[in-house]
């Protein structure tokens, strides 16, 4: 007997859109090499020890706002308006720049506390202190290209293509935007615009790969079926619209200030993304009927989820209320891990099934420690006071005690009201085990006993494919031969 797996009356398969992996070899390889290719050129050309941070407000008509460390020429929030007499504003466009060297004296013109004054600034080579500060963002995308590489080498797909666009272009894009440019180098020339592309450009163009794998994973929008270009468009959509914002900005009154115009426009079309694919997941979530791709969906964005709420917690309410993270904000990157591990197992399918006893025992825990703690506590604090502070070790003694005493019963207690409201299905395979126990002792209909087998099981393990085999009644002849042996069935 086989129970077959249900599909929509009316519905039609559709198979994965072909996108060809050459092509996403080749997004992938001019990315790290737009990487690799101003890494080069950082090494060899000097700075003058200043940053300019990617941000629409570090890049003003007058000049550019730049970052500095204590003790250097030029301090933090100066803002750089020309160098050498050339206007910083009006350098941008031109290609062919002085090349300076290691040593070299430059006169800059820097607006500090609203004065107007001239800094003599002594070039140096470049060093990689951007890197030391953002270390853990940089180990997160790092353990995010590794994953999403071995997810690729593993499940080789759309889906994991575009996973690995995405991983592909953040690890690159953030290298080259932790290394960053200095005031010197926004004079212009082939360095300032190969910054542009492989910071900016690269990671506008990953987000396509994050457009194209929610249409993807789990399995391929029904839309994608009818309309083949739909991918592609979602994978050039993001860096067209940069493009298209950059050339209507073309007439802006100075080089920085258009391309501070770039930087807002990135931001912008980064978080339209991030806001689309978040809504499409959800109303993907809603709207599946499989229960495995349902279950993947849950890992996603249960990962994201506890992400997003670990950076909340640690770092941005706390910098909100307090001024200062409860870490370093350097370490920020370990706030992303929950996602790459919910994606993970998503997209391997192992163990899918483990996350609503995940959560429901992470729950239930949480519970019992503040409640065995507070108990805890108070029977201390109550002793303490019944007793005196001349015999403060048996008030602890006795509250240890309690709380052991207390522990089983009341994890036991936890886990079941947690499994009610977190893991309802354990909850309810548990019932209809028990249920299905009791009527097992009162039937006799070999039949019906069946059917009602088949139901249990089909509820509590849901399977894509059930069956059942009983072993036929023996013959006359197989029971004189086996020795008399009465039948049975299995």
């Amino acid at each position: 007997m086989h129970t077959p797996r249900k599909s929509i009356p009316g519905s039609r398969q559709v198979g994965p859109p072909v996108w060809p992996h050459h092509l996403v070899g080749w997004l992938v390889a001019f990315m790290f090499a737009t990487s690799a290719t101003f890494i080069a050129l950082r090494v060899v050309t000097p700075s003058d020890g200043t940053q300019v941070l990617p941000r629409p407000g570090a890049w003003t008509g007058d000049g550019v706002i730049v970052h500095a460390n204590p003790g250097q020429t030029l301090r933090d929030r100066d803002l750089v308006t020309a160098i050498d007499g050339v206007a910083l504003g009006s350098a941008g466009h031109s290609w062919r720049v002085r090349a300076y060297q290691p040593g070299d004296r430059l006169t800059y013109q820097v607006v500090r506390g609203g004065d107007t004054q001239e800094v003599t600034v002594t070039l140096r080579p470049a060093d990689a202190g951007g890197l030391r500060q953002g270390w853990g963002t940089i180990l997160f995308v790092v353990v995010l290209f590794c994953v999403v590489a071995y997810l690729y080498a593993r499940r080789a797909g759309p889906a994991t293509a575009a996973l690995l666009v995405l991983g592909s272009g953040l690890l690159s894009s953030t290298i080259a935007v932790e290394i960053g440019v200095s005031a010197v180098d926004i004079r212009g020339g082939p360095f300032l615009w190969l910054y542009l592309l492989s910071t900016y450009a690269v990671y506008v163009t990953c987000f396509g790969g994050l457009a194209a794998f929610v249409l993807l994973f789990p399995r391929p929008w029904p839309l994608l079926g009818r309309h083949r270009r739909l991918l592609p468009v979602a994978y050039a959509s993001p860096p067209a619209l940069l493009v298209a914002w950059a050339l209507a900005a073309l007439d802006a009154a100075s080089s920085t200030r258009w391309i501070g115009r770039v930087v807002a426009a990135e931001l912008s079309i980064v978080m339209a993304v991030l806001g689309l694919a978040t809504v499409l997941a959800v109303a993907r979530y809603l709207t599946e009927t499989d229960p495995v791709a349902r279950q993947q969906l849950k890992w996603v964005v249960g990962g994201g989820v506890l992400s997003a709420t670990l950076a909340l917690v640690v770092w941005f309410l706390p910098v909100l209320v307090t001024g200062e993270g409860l870490l370093p904000l350097e370490s920020i990157g370990f706030a992303g891990l929950p996602l790459l591990a919910g994606l993970t197992v998503a997209v391997l399918r192992y163990r899918l099934f483990d996350l609503d006893r995940v959560i429901s025992r992470t729950v239930a825990y949480a519970l019992l420690t503040v409640l065995l703690g507070g108990g805890y506590a108070g029977v201390v604090l109550g002793l303490g006071q019944l007793l005196g502070r001349d015999r403060p070790g048996l008030a602890v003694a006795v509250a240890t005690l309690a709380v052991a005493a207390a522990f089983q019963p009341a994890r036991r207690r936890v886990q079941d009201v947690v499994d009610r409201r977190f893991n309802r299905r354990r909850h309810d395979t548990a019932r209809n085990i028990q249920a299905f126990t009791s009527r097992l002792r009162q039937q006799i209909d070999l039949d019906t006993l069946t059917s009602e087998l088949l139901a249990v099981v089909d509820q509590t393990m849901q399977p894509t494919r059930l069956s059942l085999w009983l072993r036929p009644t023996p013959s006359p002849e197989s029971l004189q031969r086996d020795g008399g042996t009465s039948p049975h069935r299995t």
